[in-house]
């Protein structure tokens, strides 16, 4: 940033702030992270307590620092089995009642461990408990109604298959080999009798097929099919009569629809606005559904309806200012079960259901589940979900330019889940990407003072941003994104001013309907973006077909390059401002094969292929512009290597066991800012449901 920008102000969360190299080594949020990673991923409670009381004694003025640490004490206090977790969390409620965010955490925490000593005698309460955890994992599937297999797409090919949860044995149930070259299958849904499983399968083009397949007799079915269309099975009413959802790609169309089987008739049971909100459910009984659907007027956040299937209409089910999820109806029962955030945690909720309508109020039934999806609920009444966590533990590290080794366990962390993370171009400040399922804009772009530690939001109309660059001056960020209110007509690439936060859109995806083909699957156009060296012109890639560069002032696009096939985030500009490097996918080879050219479209030289595995996941160019460095996956691995942007033979210079994302390097070379990629993705199970809801009804009575 130049020296004429204002200074950044305070963000008023203190655990985004982070002390970077040079900073006081024994800095608070310094030692709150130190007990963050001994408490959260070494699992050293007791250590983790002795840090967090010695920010209690060291900071007591820092109330935000020290609330979230008596917060932590508790937690610790839980994961150990002792009774001191409540005390804990009293002294939070006690003696930081300002700190209102961390308060209702503590409140929360504290009913959930008095829930067991109000039960009645004989009774365990709610249990949640996790039986599968998987790499990779979705939680799309769902269990079967005995409880015995859960039929999943496992990712190695985009395969439907089952997960024997006694035995732990995966089963390959339906191939793409029998079906047709390419695609994957997606959401695989068991029927009431369990012999049957619907599921959609993804075709370039935007058309999805609809199938079933019997588990006893593997051989898949085509159910559904209609060019432009995104279909996925939602819920099934019988054996025979399988509800879908169904996107049409061009008008934008959502309709909720019921198939028979049998006769292969379709009928439309709604058609929505927007696309619908999470789950469909159908009523025991079969003569209901209930749906979700964001809610304009409670900014975008989920309410449920339910819509009689004999066509005599629909009532609300469950309205609210927060977010509403579906889990469904508990089998044999008129309760109604869904996920809210309305409390300040994701809670689980009934409310019965009578003759069409709700009956009776909604029922907080067990606090801090987490969000949550759907993955089914079996004869007995057990209910199995989906549930994830952060996605990124993000990293500044040391980094010898010498040898290109990145030294990740000395690294500092940028608390919370965030990845993008590039320097300023004079390396004080950072912007990167903040992910946060638990608030309106799940991806906000940040801008951090590394010198002080402070750092606020940016553009905040802007949603889903993605590849943030700095300007030359560091005045402004270049972003790709849309406004959250008006996402079709709004898409395309904002400059983003640092000192006021304010965005402004320099080009409409609209503008090149028709003659930039979109991706087949579905994905954003616009892969990535750089500055010139200038500050005067910009380049963008359509991952599907060009490489440009843009003039500010005179609007003029020139086509460096095209192919069909760029890899998306493998795009950069030397740092004399001569030169860009990007790469391809070669359909002889099936492999990225990375180039450099100049600035202007010439001088275009292959410098390699792909080495260990089949493409690029990104690519950077050292601040010295001797190196282009790029990142390689391979069997959920990362490795970093370089290459002489002269060329020559390429170099593997650091090696990971886990996924990891590299972003970029310090302007002066000796820090590298990365992501650790964590995929805690696993199946659970809610047990004791029926007992608890039968326990509420006699507590009402």
């Amino acid at each position: 940033m130049s020296k004429k920008s204002a200074p950044l102000g305070v963000l008023g969360v203190l655990i985004a702030a982070v002390i970077v190299s040079g900073a006081l080594p024994q800095a608070g949020p310094d030692l709150f992270q130190k007990a963050l990673r001994l408490e959260t991923n070494e699992g050293k409670w007791q250590q983790a307590i002795e840090l967090y009381r010695d920010i209690l004694k060291r900071f007591p003025d820092d109330r935000e620092l020290a609330a979230e640490a008596q917060f932590r004490i508790g937690m610790c206090y839980e994961r150990l089995g002792n009774e001191e977790a409540q005390n804990a969390y009293q002294a939070v409620i006690q003696s930081y009642a300002e700190q209102k965010a961390v308060v209702a955490k503590a409140q929360d925490r504290l009913s959930r461990l008095a829930r067991p000593a109000e039960s009645p005698q004989g009774s365990e309460g709610i249990r949640v408990l996790q039986v599968w955890k998987k790499q990779y994992l979705d939680s799309l599937g769902s269990v079967s109604p005995d409880g015995r297999f859960l039929a999943f797409v496992d990712w190695g090919e985009g395969d439907v298959a089952l997960h024997d949860l006694a035995s732990g044995e995966n089963r390959v149930l339906a191939h793409p080999a029998d079906l047709k070259k390419g695609g994957f299958a997606q959401e695989p849904l068991f029927s009431p009798s369990g012999r049957r499983i619907a599921y959609s399968w993804w075709n370039s083009g935007h058309t999805y097929d609809l199938f079933a397949v019997d588990v006893s007799d593997p051989e898949p079915r085509r159910l559904y099919r209609k060019e432009g269309e995104h279909v996925y099975p939602a819920t099934w009413i019988s054996d025979d009569e399988l509800v879908f959802t169904s996107l049409n790609y061009e008008t934008k169309r959502h309709q909720v629809c019921s198939l028979n089987i049998s006769s292969g008739d379709v009928r439309v049971l709604r058609t929505l606005q927007g696309r619908p909100g999470g789950a469909v459910s159908a009523s025991p009984d079969g003569k209901f559904l209930a749906y979700s659907f964001p809610n304009a007027a409670d900014k975008g956040n989920a309410d449920i309806n339910l819509l009689a299937l004999d066509g005599s209409g629909e009532v609300p089910l469950v309205e609210h200012p927060a977010n509403d999820v579906i889990l469904g109806w508990v089998p044999n029962r008129k309760d109604f079960l869904f996920t809210s955030d309305r409390s300040g945690t994701w809670d689980l909720w009934a409310v019965t259901v009578e003759g069409g309508k709700a009956s009776g109020p909604t029922r907080r039934i067990y606090t801090d589940i987490g969000m949550v999806s759907p993955v089914g609920f079996t004869r007995n009444g057990d209910g199995f979900v989906g549930f994830s966590r952060r996605s990124f533990n993000a990293l500044l590290a040391p980094f010898d330019p010498g040898t290109g080794q990145v030294h990740e366990k000395t690294g500092r962390d940028l608390l919370g889940s965030n990845y993008g993370i590039k320097w300023s171009p004079d390396g004080r400040y950072v912007s990167y990407i903040r992910m946060d399922r638990n608030v309106e804009n799940p991806m906000r772009l940040i801008v951090q003072d590394m010198s002080s530690g402070e750092s606020r939001e940016m553009a905040d109309d802007l949603w889903l941003v993605q590849a943030p660059r700095w300007s030359p001056d560091g005045d402004s960020l270049l972003a790709v994104g849309f406004m959250k209110n008006d996402r079709t007509k709004s898409a395309g690439i904002y400059i983003v001013d640092v000192p006021t936060g304010k965005a402004r859109q320099v080009l409409n995806l609209l503008d090149y309907k028709g003659t930039v083909p979109p991706p087949g699957d579905d994905a954003f156009p616009l892969s990535d973006i750089e500055w010139s060296s200038d500050g005067k012109s910009i380049f963008y890639l359509f991952f599907t077909d060009r490489l440009v560069r843009r003039d500010f002032a005179t609007g003029e696009e020139r086509v460096l390059y095209k192919h069909p096939r760029f890899e998306r985030d493998v795009l950069g500009r030397s740092p004399d401002g001569k030169s860009l490097f990007f790469a391809v996918r070669v359909p002889e080879d099936g492999k990225s094969h990375l180039y450099t050219m100049s600035a202007e479209g010439n001088n275009i030289k292959e410098l390699c292929a792909a080495q260990e595995s089949n493409r690029f996941e990104m690519g950077m160019w050292s601040p010295d512009g001797k190196y282009v460095y790029f990142v390689e996956e391979k069997d959920g691995g990362t490795s970093l290597w370089r290459i002489a942007a002269a060329g020559g033979v390429p170099q593997k210079t650091w090696q990971s066991k886990v996924s990891a994302r590299i972003f970029g390097f310090h302007p002066e070379g000796q820090q590298v800012s990365l992501a650790i990629y964590v995929p805690e993705l696993e199946i659970r199970v809610i047990k004791n449901l029926v007992r608890e809801l039968e326990r509420l009804d006699q507590a009402a009575r």
